[in-house]
């Protein structure tokens, strides 16, 4: 029997398929064990089993998750829980891997990050729970130089690159026109889509043919397009809501914009570059790990509107320079496929392997 692998986790679905999908592919492997509110949608993990776990209470949910866990956690061939977000759903599968010896992995993606080991837990994390685990992969070189200067053991942490399945993101032989400018993603203040808005208004002034996309929703939807009447441009801007597909849009834009406070590594810029479009960005997060100046996208100051309008209006006017930066994004495609992933994996998971193989 091969290697079986618990994931209690709740991702939206395309994340939680490309998080979880090179691990199922890995060729010792031969189950994963999906805890979680629903069946993932967007697309079919190899080898996957669910334990389908939902309540309209939270509490009830986080202890029935915990007693699926437990449960698994019993069967011989599971020698191994897999989390992503260490709080709450990381520490379910810490208690259920430590009360069974299971090897325990966190895997940090970005906002979870942001949110535990840079604010009030930090040395909590530091000094216990991320002590406690066997195995810890981060999204970027940044972010894992962070853990290390935690005082994490080099040999307990990976880069897991942010992949994708890349016939799902083919690319068009020109950039798109419909847009200009694309956002995907939640509509919550720290993504600070406000500063996109207030930069377009600066933007159709000198390219009135020129339109943005909001891809996404959330809190500040209404907010957001009472700005775009005050700013005189909401015939300039389509809000297209929560979208399963983002390709379509993506595929339409010439430019991505990102003007986060913070970030990890956000997949929309992975499905941003796999379709060709140019990303404008602040450099926050591990995204300077990935996107050089001038050579793969352009970045601009948070919440510096004025300067991201420059930004963007320089690719509009100038070409050939838009061109050099999509060809060289292109160039990057193979390093994006979902292939990469399963190899950073590899080492680890063919190490459990053979322990599990020894043990017997």
């Amino acid at each position: 029997m091969g290697l079986e692998v618990v994931c209690c986790l709740r991702l939206p679905d395309s994340l939680a398929y490309l998080h979880l999908a090179p691990i199922a592919r890995h060729p010792d492997v031969s189950k994963i064990w999906i805890v979680r509110h629903a069946k993932i949608e967007y697309g079919d993990i190899p080898k996957a089993e669910y334990v389908i776990v939902n309540s309209k209470w939270r509490v009830v949910r986080f202890v029935r998750m915990l007693a699926a866990c437990m449960r698994l956690g019993k069967e011989e061939n599971v020698r191994l829980f897999v989390s992503f977000n260490p709080l709450p759903y990381g520490l379910l599968s810490l208690a259920a891997a430590k009360w069974h010896r299971k090897k325990i992995h966190f895997g940090f993606v970005g906002r979870d990050w942001n949110c535990c080991c840079r604010g009030a837990l930090r040395s909590w994390l530091a000094g216990r729970l991320l002590r406690s685990v066997n195995l810890i992969t981060t999204a970027g070189p940044a972010m894992h130089q962070e853990i290390l200067r935690l005082g994490i053991p080099a040999d307990r942490l990976f880069v897991a690159p942010h992949t994708l399945d890349l016939s799902r993101f083919p690319v068009r032989p020109e950039p798109g026109e419909k847009y200009a400018c694309i956002f995907v993603g939640r509509l919550i203040r720290l993504k600070r889509v406000d500063t996109i808005l207030r930069a377009f208004q600066y933007v159709v002034q000198s390219y009135p043919d020129s339109r943005l996309c909001i891809v996404g929703d959330g809190p500040q939807l209404k907010s957001l397009q009472r700005l775009a009447g005050t700013l005189e441009i909401t015939e300039y801007v389509d809000f297209a809501g929560y979208q399963k597909n983002v390709h379509p849009y993506l595929s339409a834009s010439k430019m991505l914009i990102i003007a986060s406070d913070t970030e990890g590594f956000p997949f929309t810029l992975v499905e941003a570059m796999a379709s060709g479009v140019v990303p404008v960005t602040t450099p926050v997060g591990c995204i300077p790990d990935y996107i050089n100046e001038q050579e793969t996208g352009l970045f601009f100051e948070v919440g510096n509107h004025r300067q991201l309008a420059d930004k963007i209006q320089w690719l509009l006017e100038t070409p050939e320079a838009y061109a050099q930066l999509r060809q060289n994004i292109l160039k990057l495609r193979p390093a994006l496929a979902i292939e990469r992933c399963t190899q950073a994996w590899d080492e680890y998971l063919t190490r459990v392997a053979r322990q599990d193989t020894q043990g017997r």
